[in-house]
Protein backbone atom coordinates (compact mmCIF):
# COMPACT_ATOMS: atom_id res chain seq x y z
CA UNK A 1 0.00 0.00 0.00
CA UNK A 2 1.09 3.54 -0.65
CA UNK A 3 0.66 5.79 2.27
CA UNK A 4 0.83 9.59 1.90
CA UNK A 5 2.62 11.68 4.82
CA UNK A 6 2.20 15.11 5.45
CA UNK A 7 5.24 17.05 8.35
CA UNK A 8 3.25 16.13 11.52
CA UNK A 9 5.15 19.57 12.76
CA UNK A 10 2.94 22.77 13.33
CA UNK A 11 4.18 26.30 13.03
CA UNK A 12 1.71 29.10 14.57
CA UNK A 13 2.61 32.53 14.48
CA UNK A 14 2.98 35.01 17.71
CA UNK A 15 -0.59 36.54 17.17
CA UNK A 16 -2.01 32.45 16.87
CA UNK A 17 -0.21 31.30 19.89
CA UNK A 18 -1.15 34.05 22.22
CA UNK A 19 -4.72 33.68 21.63
CA UNK A 20 -4.33 29.82 22.18
CA UNK A 21 -2.89 30.57 25.33
CA UNK A 22 -4.76 33.66 26.62
CA UNK A 23 -6.84 32.50 30.57
CA UNK A 24 -10.43 32.33 29.42
CA UNK A 25 -12.23 33.64 32.89
CA UNK A 26 -15.85 31.33 33.14
CA UNK A 27 -18.36 31.28 35.60
CA UNK A 28 -19.79 28.56 37.17
CA UNK A 29 -23.34 27.43 36.61
CA UNK A 30 -25.40 28.38 39.10
CA UNK A 31 -28.46 25.93 40.62
CA UNK A 32 -26.50 22.83 39.81
CA UNK A 33 -27.29 20.20 42.70
CA UNK A 34 -24.19 18.93 43.76
CA UNK A 35 -25.36 17.03 46.52
CA UNK A 36 -25.73 13.80 44.48
CA UNK A 37 -22.41 11.77 44.70
CA UNK A 38 -22.13 8.51 42.84
CA UNK A 39 -20.62 6.20 45.40
CA UNK A 40 -18.49 2.97 43.88
CA UNK A 41 -20.02 0.42 46.63
CA UNK A 42 -18.93 -3.36 47.33
CA UNK A 43 -22.06 -4.61 44.40
CA UNK A 44 -20.83 -2.61 41.88
CA UNK A 45 -17.54 -4.67 42.11
CA UNK A 46 -19.54 -7.75 42.62
CA UNK A 47 -21.56 -6.90 39.47
CA UNK A 48 -18.34 -6.04 37.00
CA UNK A 49 -16.68 -9.18 38.48
CA UNK A 50 -20.24 -11.40 37.66
CA UNK A 51 -20.26 -9.37 34.27
CA UNK A 52 -16.29 -10.47 33.82
CA UNK A 53 -16.76 -14.12 34.02
CA UNK A 54 -19.95 -14.42 32.09
CA UNK A 55 -18.14 -12.66 29.09
CA UNK A 56 -15.34 -15.35 29.72
CA UNK A 57 -17.80 -18.47 29.01
CA UNK A 58 -19.33 -16.83 26.32
CA UNK A 59 -15.95 -16.51 24.65
CA UNK A 60 -14.79 -19.81 25.33
CA UNK A 61 -17.99 -21.66 24.47
CA UNK A 62 -17.57 -19.76 20.59
CA UNK A 63 -13.91 -20.78 20.21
Amino acid sequence: MKHETSNSKVYLDHEELNTLVTQVKETVAAGINNEVKNTFSAADLWNIQRMKTRIQRRTTLWN
